[in-house]
């Protein structure tokens, strides 16, 4: 997936960051005129917090931060309820007090409404192929993953208009994009730097993830700059391994890095590149995608669901490797 730098500071400043920030202290300096007020207020403000807790992009704004702004939106709300014993159930509001009541009840039915499809993405309607994780040595966090049918918020793939209107969104349909931690929770050195090897994941092995034949190769594509917003709409250079039944496919590889050849066995764990940033994508990181095998380019073979080692990939899963 791919945003400009611009784009992407916003958005990962303002809804990880700004938002939150605004209605923890809302809900803590507001004097509610009744239980009515104060539910509404609370409730906005837990839906927004398991929206973007479930949701949030949180490869580019730490992990650490997910939690602290779990713990201070709960807390808060403690605080808020400690009182309702002191309040009116209800109290008639002025013009624009039923404006704020209006409002928050449908924000709070929309995020409702996502959260329950950030569930839903946790399910699939077929069984899963079971993978080895194809890395090693870190912490490693998934930033799209899960059944994209149910959420396009957890997993663009399936949904995204540029990959419906190339008709490879159904081999995508349930691909996974993974990137690396550093020890501040994010996935590099920085917020969002537009060098590729401030990203923890730039450069690290890349692991065949179960065993097959290599059956497309293809390594000619650069790097691109982080954050430019005009990549090549490809998967870059990539390695696609099959099996009897499916295909493992694995792009934005490090051109010059791919260790195999078509034709050529693999084992599960064998060493057969290092991650890169070729290709249609905003910041390095892994895109792996397994597919039912069928007649035709592998682009026109239909996905299907990842488990890496009995573990379900949805977005911000974390995989501790050794």
């Amino acid at each position: 997936m791919r945003f400009s730098h611009l784009t992407a500071v916003t958005l990962v400043g303002t809804l990880h960051l700004v938002v939150p920030l605004v209605l923890i202290l809302w809900a803590w300096g507001t004097s509610y005129a009744s239980i009515m007020a104060l539910a509404i207020q609370v409730l906005v403000l837990i839906s927004y917090t398991a929206f973007i807790f479930l949701m949030g992009s949180w490869v580019f704004a730490s992990f650490y931060l997910r939690y602290v702004v779990l713990i201070l939106a709960i807390a808060v709300a403690i605080r808020s309820l400690i009182h309702v014993r002191n309040l009116p159930f209800f109290v008639t509001p002025h013009f624009g007090g039923w404006i704020g009541y209006c409002a928050g009840v449908v924000i709070t039915i929309v995020l409702v409404y996502l959260v329950a499809g950030s569930v839903r993405s946790h399910f699939y309607d077929e069984t899963p192929v079971s993978l080895a994780f194809p890395f090693r040595n870190g912490v490693y966090a998934v930033f799209e993953g899960g059944n994209g049918r149910a959420s396009s918020l957890m997993n663009y793939h399936y949904g995204a208009s540029m990959h419906k209107g190339a008709r490879t969104n159904l081999s995508m349909k349930y691909a996974v994009d993974i990137t690396k931690l550093t020890r501040w929770g994010n996935d590099a050195d920085g917020f969002l730097p537009i060098r590729n090897d401030k990203y923890a994941v730039f450069n690290q092995v890349v692991y065949s993830p179960c065993d097959g034949e290599v059956s497309d190769v293809e390594d000619k594509w650069p790097n691109e700059t982080p954050w430019s917003g005009k990549p090549p709409y490809n998967v870059g250079n990539h390695v696609l391994i099959t099996s009897s039944n499916f295909g493992v496919l694995m792009g934005h590889l490090l051109k010059g890095s791919i260790l195999v050849k078509t034709g050529e066995r693999v084992k599960k764990g064998q060493p057969i590149a290092q991650a890169g940033n070729s290709g249609w994508t905003s910041q390095p990181h892994l895109h792996i995608q397994a597919m039912r095998k069928s007649a035709g380019s592998f682009w026109g073979w239909e996905g299907i669901p990842i488990f890496f080692d009995g573990k379900n990939p949805v977005k911000n899963t974390l995989f501790f490797e050794r």
